[in-house]
């Protein structure tokens, strides 16, 4: 996949979560996993993203499966929606559970020496990040129109979009990198199918 983008990609406005997720954090697939690699573009992006980073090492090696499942149903779905088809039951159910699996409270504890009390936040702070992720998608199918999720349609991308153009026709993840890509690949197409003229001919 070819991962140079414009810093700037158009339109210029906040993605969501689950585009950036599927997009930036380059997890390796499942079938191919590379942990190494794959840890250290996980903790980045959470910690771009504004998403807990607190866990000890070892907690996000555990939790890195679950990054990368999660990763996968997201461009599932977004391919689906791609050719205008809806989330299958089994999609909506598993991105249900991630976003139960976050779920979390507070509870008052009183501190060490019993002089006053604080407030405390219970549940996993990686189990939240995978669940603001899919939240994240789960509001954007309850609240947009489906046809407008697309994937780039270069060979060499298939980022995730949002089309907020107009006609809603947008084809790119990007105009400045893939779209012009595009462009001049089919300009050099058309050019190497003219017939070129005859040297006799041209000179008569």
């Amino acid at each position: 996949m070819n991962d140079q983008h414009d810093p700037t990609p158009e339109p210029a406005h906040e993605e969501e979560l689950f585009v950036t997720f599927a997009n930036e954090s380059r997890l390796s697939t499942p079938q191919a996993p590379d942990d190494t690699a794959d840890l250290d573009r996980l903790e980045r992006w959470l910690a771009a993203s504004g998403l807990p980073v607190r866990a000890q090492p070892r907690r996000l090696r555990e939790a890195l499966p679950a990054f990368r499942d999660l990763r996968g149903l997201v461009r599932e779905i977004a391919r689906r929606a791609d050719r205008d088809e809806r989330p299958t039951r089994a999609q909506v159910a598993a991105l249900n559970r991630v976003m139960r699996d976050g779920l979390h409270y507070h509870v008052l504890r009183a501190t060490d020496d019993g002089a006053q009390f604080d407030m405390s936040q219970v549940g996993d702070d990686l189990d939240q990040a995978r669940s603001a992720i899919a939240g994240s998608l789960a509001h954007y199918l309850a609240e947009h129109d489906l046809d407008r999720l697309g994937v780039c349609a270069s060979e060499t991308c298939s980022w995730l979009f949002v089309d907020r153009s107009p006609g809603g026709r947008r084809r790119w993840c990007d105009m400045g990198t893939c779209g012009n890509r595009a462009k001049v690949a089919r300009h050099r197409a058309r050019k190497s199918t003219v017939s070129p003229v005859p040297r006799s001919a041209a000179a008569g």
